[in-house]
């Protein structure tokens, strides 16, 4: 039977000569694709490897020089490093957290049946289809004290007095927190398409049998809706919370501090002191985070799927 069944395998991949100048064909078209994503992808991953264990700094004239670990030992007692981890922590979770509520709100309103349904459908997606680096232009402009569009609707609603005129963004905690709410205003018809996409996917059967059973709104929302809906959560948290995770061009627009994000920070290593071996660590650092995260998500899915 061993003999059988490795005869058979092996019979499978033998090829018809037709068959192999196809195949041959098909690599020699791949090839340049091939380079290239080698070249423009996986070539600098290593090289940053690479220069991670590196002294190399293009700034000071002075030799690459092996020094192990201790890029990653001098970056993890840095205080400006762990300030950037404070914030990039503070704009995940307070960015993902609000886009997954409005989201599901705002999901559950386009899963209903009502006139004009599919013109909002489309309109909500132009925050998302909007360049970030204008979405923070238009919010610092919103943000301005004086002339901007927040401090002058205040004022019309009486809610600030005519002789006040609030500076928003005098801090890095403001910064922070106004730069969220621009990326939750931008993001969050993305995570309302993921979730709507989930809701339409659901059987109606199973609110039909829960209206028969005397279930109100919130009952169906948090014994079938949610439960249902678990695992296309579980996909548009992870994806946002890497996104989050990486954020540098929307905080350009509101501050010029690097330590407002990990990505920032690193950026600034790089191109503006041009310290490769240590902004080549620190990125290598932030890669391992996102690869827990990466294993935790797949973890929760395949727990998911067990539990179904």
């Amino acid at each position: 039977m061993k003999k059988t069944a490795t005869g058979g395998a092996f019979s499978a991949l033998r090829l018809s000569p037709r068959a192999w100048k196809d195949t041959l064909l098909a690599i020699l078209l791949l090839l340049p694709t091939i380079y290239i994503l080698l070249k423009t992808f996986v070539s600098p991953i290593i090289e940053s490897l690479v220069w991670s264990f590196y002294k190399y700094n293009l700034m000071d004239g002075s030799a690459i020089q092996y020094v192990g670990f201790r890029n990653y030992n001098q970056i993890f007692q840095m205080n400006e490093f762990w300030v950037s981890m404070k914030n990039t922590a503070y704009f995940t979770v307070f960015t993902v957290g609000a886009e997954l509520a409005l989201g599901f709100f705002c999901a559950l309103l386009l899963n209903q049946m009502f006139r004009g349904r599919t013109f909002f459908r489309g309109i909500i997606i132009i925050p998302w289809a909007m360049l970030t680096l204008v979405n923070g232009l238009m919010w610092n402009w919103i943000y301005q004290p004086g002339y901007g569009g927040l401090t002058v609707v205040l004022h019309n609603l009486g809610l600030l007095s005519p002789d006040s005129n609030p500076v928003w963004l005098t801090n890095s905690t403001q910064i922070m927190t106004f730069a969220s709410i621009a990326d939750i205003w931008k993001m969050t018809p993305y995570m309302t398409l993921l979730l709507l996409a989930g809701l339409q996917s659901l059987n109606p059967a199973l609110y039909e049998a829960a209206v028969m059973d005397g279930a109100g709104f919130w009952k169906k929302i948090w014994h079938i809706t949610i439960p249902q809906l678990a695992p296309a959560m579980i996909v548009a948290v992870v994806l946002r919370v890497l996104g989050a995770f990486r954020v540098y061009d929307i905080l350009t627009v509101f501050s010029n501090d690097p330590t407002t994000s990990v990505s920032f920070l690193t950026y600034n290593y790089a191109f503006r002191y041009f310290y490769l071996g240590r902004a080549s660590a620190m990125a290598w650092i932030s890669t391992i985070f996102i690869l827990i995260l990466i294993v935790i998500y797949i973890r929760m899915l395949k727990k998911n799927n067990e539990l179904e």
